[in-house]
């Protein structure tokens, strides 16, 4: 008889480092996430993006085999190809529920787990901000541990002093530009080979 443990394939991978990258409606964080993938690609880095959206979303469309399978009812879907895998379930699932579906679906691993929204979540966060409303996010927030902004870096740490509250005294803010884009990925890059 076997007395070795026998673990959840989940925990068979390692936890990559997750960041998540949460603002306001139309704040860019999309625009964010696909620039910064580019740049985690070319670096050879196997990077999963989890997206949360606050309305009900279509990924199949009129004249798909899957739209025909959502429309008469079924409640899960499995499609799989030489090149991609999806599974669209009619049920909503836990942040944390999405991440162990994602380690226990994959061979390789992956490097990065980047998550566009869920605020309320308690992993590191970019916060972008994009005008003075978007300040407000800051105190809404836990975890922030980067910010980017479209607001100039000084009216950014202005709010920040003024609001005793948050704790974002030494957060870097960084400016969005293309520079930015980069200086966001050096940050990040960082953040991934100081969790390995």
């Amino acid at each position: 008889m076997n007395d070795m443990p026998v673990y959840p394939s989940a925990l068979q991978h390692r936890q990559p480092p997750i960041v998540q990258i949460v603002g306001y409606k139309n704040s860019g964080k999309t625009t964010l996430v696909t620039s910064l993938l580019r740049l985690f690609v070319q670096q050879g880095l196997r990077v999963a993006v989890i997206k949360h959206d606050a309305h009900a979303f279509q990924m199949d469309h009129p004249g798909t085999d899957t739209y025909a399978h959502t429309e008469a009812g079924a409640v899960a879907i499995a499609i799989t190809s030489p090149l991609r895998t999806a599974i669209i379930r009619e049920q909503p699932a836990s942040l944390e529920q999405l991440i162990d579906e994602l380690l226990q679906g994959s061979r390789e691993g992956y490097d990065l787990i980047l998550i566009e929204g869920f605020k309320r979540e308690q992993y590191p966060k970019v916060a972008l901000v994009v005008d003075e409303q978007g300040l407000e996010l800051l105190s809404e927030l836990t975890g922030i541990h980067w910010i980017y902004s479209r607001l100039a870096p000084e009216q950014v740490a202005e709010y920040v002093k003024r609001e005793d509250d948050i704790q974002l005294k030494d957060i870097p803010i960084i400016l969005d530009s293309k520079d930015g884009i980069m200086d966001m990925f050096i940050a990040l890059y960082a953040y991934i080979q100081s969790s390995t």
